[in-house]
């Protein structure tokens, strides 16, 4: 219910200065803050304005009650009513007010965005009638009748301000008002670096169960024992949810380093269609989990960009895992190459479930999903496009997105610079290995699952194995005990794994001794101290266990 305060004829230009003055008393008067009072008296302004311009003139009414859509807000409302033509393309005019390129512009798509609530009904020859409402704050009691008097009394006493007094007035607002919006910047940008933070060790500490899941799952599949298939079926589920798991916490620390900057890109030439069959054997475990097939589509002739290769590989990689997963039936995934002298156009198409065209101009924005019900299955946690868009922008391309709809599948189209030099040489095979003969490795980190299970994998594979829950411990082992290989974990409770690596390389330094930093963290900082304290390899967790047979059947026979 509203109740009616007061109204006031606008009738020029000149009446625009009363009507801003008791416009600031009632907002005064209702407890409005200063920045609501600036975003009130503008939006009144530009449509008593249009009035004036539009209809040679209206009335100003103001009301106060409950907010026509917020649930028990109450609310101080301008209704601006006038005779005029009337507005024959309302739809129209607000939506261009919406376009993100158009927030320049004031009148009714600038008055629409600084008022909480906004309603505006016209008719061709009819006039028209906006209604402004502002809340009041949440902690407001509920107004009475006897109350609402009072205040109304206290508004009629109030006296009329000179245009000059005005004008001052509007000056010492406008002042607070950017104080306010710079403290609200400033606080803003303190909440989205807590936030970032926030991300990143959730990301690093989530990586730690992880570890221990996937190199537990390890050890059951390389089992000696035969498994039922019962076992079998339990296994695979386990490690499909796994990799999905780790997947959206390699997004959550990518997210986390992109909007802070801190991605270092390490770019050398490559072939976009060498880059492309990466990403597809990166994801054809997924593709192969929905049925779906990959249909590859490139020129006859080599085209060249200079990228980072792993991240490329991640953007392509992304994309072709959302469209496996957003197809529900079994289908062909068709990723076509194109180019011309300056670009190189990378187009992968799903004829899955589409975009609804409300979501299109949100669909790279962080966390943004669209709808998917209750189940919500297959969905994830609106990061992976962000990384895609802001990796992609980082190497000077663009992508854009196309889709007919829902049930129309869609089309993500990756543009980047190309290049004219060829690509360097690359060796075929790797440089041959030495037999993987057993290595006597020491085990240190303080998560034990971690531990016992990496022990076991090694064990398994005839490697002689050592353990620590701390450096400490690490560095207080048998004497008798030589490693050639050390796996290290970076957050150790009692000293860091760096200051573990710097003594072992000093105990052992006539000796060979393969060190390896293990961590949640995977920022370049870590990487340059790794090497600085001694490490040969850095890996982040989950342990990526197949690279650590491969280094170890790589290294000569101790």
């Amino acid at each position: 219910m509203l109740h009616r305060i007061l109204s006031t004829p606008i009738s020029t230009n000149l009446s625009l200065v009363a009507i801003r003055d008791r416009s600031r008393q009632v907002g005064e008067l209702f407890g409005l803050d200063n920045l609501q009072r600036t975003r009130f008296i503008t939006a009144i302004s530009e449509i008593a304005r249009n009035a004036v311009q539009f209809a040679g003139g209206g009335t100003l009414t103001f009301l106060v009650g409950d907010a026509s859509e917020a649930i028990n807000m109450q609310c101080v409302v301008a209704q601006i009513s006038d005779k005029g033509p009337g507005i024959t393309n309302i739809d129209e005019l607000l939506a261009e007010g919406a376009r993100p390129e158009r927030t320049s512009t004031i009148g009714i798509p600038g008055s629409r965005r600084m008022a909480d609530g906004f309603f505006i009904h016209s008719q061709p020859g009819q006039g028209t009638t906006v209604s402004l409402e502002m809340f009041l704050p949440r902690d407001t009691p509920r107004l009475t009748t006897i109350q609402l008097n009072r205040l109304v009394e206290q508004l009629m006493r109030r006296k009329a301000q000179t245009p000059v007094e005005e004008l001052e007035r509007q000056n010492r607002e406008m002042l607070l008002a950017l104080e306010e919006l710079r403290r609200n910047k400033a606080e803003l940008e303190d909440a989205d670096a807590r936030k970032n933070e926030f991300l990143a060790m959730l990301a690093h500490e989530l990586r730690n169960p992880l570890s221990a899941i996937s190199l537990s799952l390890e050890v059951a599949q390389r089992s000696a024992e035969p498994l039922s298939a019962n076992q079998t079926k339990t296994l695979a589920v386990i490690g499909r949810q796994t990799q999905h798991l780790s997947h959206m916490v390699n997004d959550l620390l990518d997210v986390s380093r992109l909007t802070r900057g801190k991605v270092e890109l390490r770019t050398e030439i490559a072939r976009v269609d060498t880059l492309i069959d990466g990403a597809v054997e990166m994801t054809a475990a997924e593709v192969a989990r929905h049925g779906h097939r990959v249909i590859t589509e490139y020129p006859p002739e080599p085209v060249m960009v200079r990228v980072d290769v792993g991240r490329l590989k991640q953007v392509f990689g992304n994309i072709i895992h959302n469209a496996a997963r957003y197809t529900s039936q079994a289908d062909a995934i068709t990723i076509r190459v194109d180019f011309d002298d300056h670009s190189v156009r990378v187009e992968i198409v799903d004829r899955g479930i589409g975009i609804d065209a409300n979501m299109l101009p949100r669909v790279f924005d962080l966390f943004a999903q669209a709808s998917m019900g209750l189940g919500r299955q297959e969905a994830g946690l609106g990061i992976g496009l962000t990384v895609v868009q802001r990796l992609v922008s980082d190497h000077g391309g663009t992508v854009r997105v196309h889709s007919a709809g829902i049930g129309q599948g869609s089309a993500f189209v990756v543009e980047l610079p190309r290049v004219h030099n060829l690509a360097p040489d690359v060796p075929d095979h790797f440089a041959p290995t030495y037999g993987g003969q057993p290595q006597r490795v020491l085990l240190v980190d303080d998560n034990e699952d971690s531990l016992s299970s990496l022990e076991a994998l090694l064990n398994m594979n005839g490697h002689e194995c050592r353990t620590a829950l701390s450096g400490k411990a690490a560095l207080s082992l048998d004497a008798g005990f030589r490693p050639t290989f050390a796996i290290v974990d970076i957050g150790l409770p009692d000293m860091s794994g760096f200051d573990v690596a710097v003594s072992l390389r000093e105990r052992f330094n006539n000796e060979p001794l393969t060190l390896i930093a293990l961590s949640g963290y995977t920022t370049a900082e870590f990487h340059k101290e790794a090497i600085e304290a001694g490490f040969d390899y850095y890996f982040a967790k989950p342990v990526p266990i197949s690279k650590i047979f491969e280094l170890m059947e790589a290294l000569p026979p101790k």
